[in-house]
């Protein structure tokens, strides 16, 4: 390496702590590892979705799509975020180069229309526990999809502003949406958890009258399930977003790389990913069937095949 290399070495292959170092080798397995999870376990509810899950269709459409962009970040984001790791490790500048635009804008696009996205199914469970039977007529899936449509376009123009080096607007749009789409969710959320438990107070009342209310048992149930699962869903979108949301504000302020704290940051965000699939499985029952169905179709797919080759072999 002759001096004019060093010249155009970037400041973080300077950098000669251990811990540094150790930072990045930590990244790399885990978005190896989270590239595989989230991989794997969006596919399968992907396909599960693809069958009638017995949700309303646009709730479905909601869901394909934040499956879709959560194994996008499996198979791009996160593979592109461990081989960036490993650049800087190995202070190979070609890989840097491309892996320091590409996962920018990869990750940029990809966890922002998720996190967007995870904001329009909080508001779509709002709209359906507060509309009623209006509900089906009010959110259609063409309404959806317009939606849908435009958060990409939204993200994907975050992206090339990044792209083009605007660095404080990339960071300060990263900020305010962030911290947007949390506060839209937390009230929709709040909103979901006074609705039912006024539903709720007043089946008791009901009940406490001596009038009949066979419902009453499964409305409480109910009530109990859907708030368990709203605070689980936005408790996981904190955790995972708002870290990145204040290294976001620091960079804007500071001009700072924090080139650790942002790769551990956004390494949470990726982790939303996998998470993702197992709340579905867990939380939503619809899915949950919809999975197990798909598991069975593959493995007795897989059973018939064997039989086939066995019965093919003399």
């Amino acid at each position: 390496m002759n001096g004019n290399d060093r010249e155009t070495q970037p400041e973080i292959f300077q950098s000669k702590s251990l811990g540094f170092y150790n930072s990045f080798i930590v990244l790399s397995v885990l978005n190896s590892f989270l590239a595989i999870t989230a991989t794997l376990g969006n596919t399968l509810i992907f396909l599960a979705l693809g069958r009638n899950a017995g949700l309303h269709a646009p709730s479905r459409l909601l869901i394909r799509c934040l499956t879709f962009t959560d194994l996008c970040v499996g198979l791009i984001s996160q593979p592109l975020a461990a081989v960036h790791a490993i650049s800087i490790l190995t202070k190979h500048l070609a890989i840097f180069r491309f892996t320091v635009v590409s996962s920018y804008i990869a990750s940029a696009i990809l966890s922002g229309v998720s996190l967007f996205v995870l904001t329009l199914i909080s508001i779509d469970r709002l709209l359906a526990l507060s509309l009623g039977v209006r509900y089906r007529q009010t959110v259609t899936t063409k309404r959806v999809r317009i939606f849908v449509i435009f958060i990409w376009a939204v993200n994907i123009a975050n992206a090339t502003i990044r792209f083009l080096g605007n660095r404080f607007v990339f960071y300060t749009f990263n900020l305010v949406s962030i911290l947007l789409c949390v506060a839209i969710s937390t009230f929709c959320y709040g909103r979901i958890g006074r609705t039912l438990r006024a539903q709720s107070i007043k089946v008791r009342a009901t009940v406490s009258e001596g009038k009949p209310n066979e419902s009453s048992p499964l409305h409480v149930e109910r009530y109990k399930k859907t708030v368990s699962s709203a605070l689980w869903v936005h408790f996981t979108l904190l955790a995972c977003y708002l870290p990145f949301s204040i290294v976001s504000g620091l960079k804007a302020i500071t001009g700072d790389t924090f080139a650790v704290t942002h790769g551990f940051t956004a390494t949470l965000i990726f982790f939303n990913s996998s998470v993702n699939p197992v709340l579905y499985c867990w939380r939503i029952r619809e899915v949950r069937q919809a999975v197990k169905e798909t598991i069975k179709q593959y493995c007795s797919f897989s059973s018939m095949a064997q039989t086939d080759i066995n019965e093919e072999t003399p």
